[in-house]
């Protein structure tokens, strides 16, 4: 049987109004609370203060059970400023006296404002809070005789109490309050993917799904799927929701990889993950300058490389005969770039890397026909540098990689990086590479809240 304690605010149906429990003593009389804390307003203080009518009741129906009197200053019950810090600091306090018991928490007794303050805080922390509401008795009004300390005996009140008979009928309910918590949720799964956390919100969401449509919870996992870069699950997704066109504008499967790719980075360097953001950026380095190889310059890996298949993945090996035929000129200037390594010249048959990739791309980019892209050539030698300079460190020490770190390295900040990376990806792309594409999480986002409303 689970251990309790009971918070409440007295109410002017308290202890017992008619002949009948008030919602205090009903609570009590169902949960049996080791502990009661009552919370007085400036209204009921002076009365429960000088009579103790509702101590009095408690342990008449349970007299092994605590009560801890709460006074507090409260003058206008009707307004959430004055008691709704008050209410946060009480439920705090009793969740730190009381770490392995769950709260009850009447949202019968008081005010309109503060059952509504109670149901809130209820929510914040459902596996700590149990708010408890109790219904009228059948035939029974709230405007019945209201029970007055300075007239009345608790005694003969308890006697004539018809919740006292055996077999009385619960009249206690642990309400859904979906009318409050739903919006709660709204709010938190919005900031969450405001953060682009669409782990977190789509946990959230699960934890809470009955209160959403099945729609906002493909949106969130394809959302998800698609940041982890799982991106056929993630397309699955969009055309089950008949958004595949809008979820994905680019139609080259090798131009959505890299703008995914590229997107995934940009929402890293704006959470601040700099170690992840820079672990990428060799990869995104090397795909690139390969696409660009390949499709602005018109040489494929295999005209000057050899290939494996290693565990369900293609390595290729830059070959010296093959790379030399197919450009000519390429050896004695790979040879000048790695001339300051420890070999003291380009190493052939090793396999393809960013370094190596970028450098073929710079030495085509001299000659006319490709001189468009000696820029973004240049960029990428750049960014080859950074990844050398704080990637290989970062992987192999712990440390954080900082904005300063890249500004040393870089010239600039990640911002700014991210930015270059957009322009060149642009040029390489051409028309292919849209503004929606760039844009596609804001996209995401919109869909999202908008599902949420549902």
């Amino acid at each position: 049987m689970e251990n309790y304690v009971l918070l409440a605010v007295v109410g002017k149906t308290d202890p017992i109004r008619g002949m009948h429990d008030g919602p205090i003593l009903h609570i009590i009389r169902n949960y049996h609370p080791e502990k009661v804390y009552l919370i007085l307003t400036d209204e009921i203080k002076t009365k429960e203060m000088e009579y103790h009518y509702n101590q009095q009741a408690i342990n008449m129906l349970e007299p092994e059970c605590q009560v801890e009197v709460i006074e507090t200053d409260i003058k206008d019950a009707h307004s959430y400023d004055a008691f709704a810090t008050i209410f946060l600091q009480i439920c705090a306090a009793i969740k730190g006296r009381h770490p392995e018991r769950r709260i009850i928490l009447n949202i019968t007794s008081g005010t309109p404002q503060m059952e509504t303050a109670l149901c809130m805080i209820g929510i914040s922390d459902p596996h700590t809070y149990l708010p408890v509401q109790v219904a009228a008795p059948e035939n029974s009004s709230t405007r019945s005789l209201m029970f007055d300390p300075q007239k009345d005996l608790v005694e003969e009140w308890f006697e004539t109490n018809l919740d006292n008979e055996p077999g009385s009928k619960c009249r206690c309910m642990i309400p859904q309050l979906l009318n409050f918590k739903r919006p709660i949720i709204q709010f938190q799964i919005r900031s969450l993917i405001e953060n682009y956390d669409y782990a977190g919100a789509y946990q959230l969401l699960m934890e809470n799904q009955e209160m959403f449509s099945a729609r906002a919870c493909k949106l969130l996992l394809h959302a998800k799927k698609r940041i982890n870069l799982e991106r056929e699950d993630a397309k699955k997704l969009a055309a089950e929701l008949n958004l595949d066109k809008e979820l994905n504008p680019v139609r080259r499967e090798d131009i959505g990889r890299l703008i995914d790719f590229y997107n995934s980075m940009k929402i890293k360097q704006f959470r601040g993950e700099l170690n992840d953001f820079a672990m990428r950026l060799e990869v995104m380095t090397e795909y690139l300058g390969i696409y660009i190889l390949e499709n602005c310059m018109h040489i494929s890996l295999s005209d000057i490389c050899n290939e494996q298949n290693r565990k369900n993945s293609r390595i290729y090996f830059l070959t010296q005969s093959k790379a030399e035929t197919k450009i000519p000129g390429i050896g004695k200037y790979l040879d000048q770039q790695f001339a300051d390594t420890k070999a003291g010249a380009f190493i052939w048959g090793s396999p393809l890397n960013a370094k190596s990739i970028i450098y073929i791309v710079a030495f085509l980019s001299n000659k006319d026909k490709f001189q468009k892209y000696e820029s973004a050539a240049k960029e990428m030698l750049r960014w080859s540098e950074l990844s050398t300079q704080i990637r290989n460190p970062a992987a192999h020490t712990i440390i954080t990689i900082t904005e300063e770190l890249i500004k040393d390295s870089y010239g600039k900040d990640s911002s700014a990086l991210c930015k270059m990376m957009k322009t060149v990806l642009r040029q390489a792309f051409g028309t292919e590479a849209n503004e929606a594409a760039f844009a596609i999480y804001e996209k995401i986002n919109e869909r999202i809240i908008v599902a949420l409303e549902e």
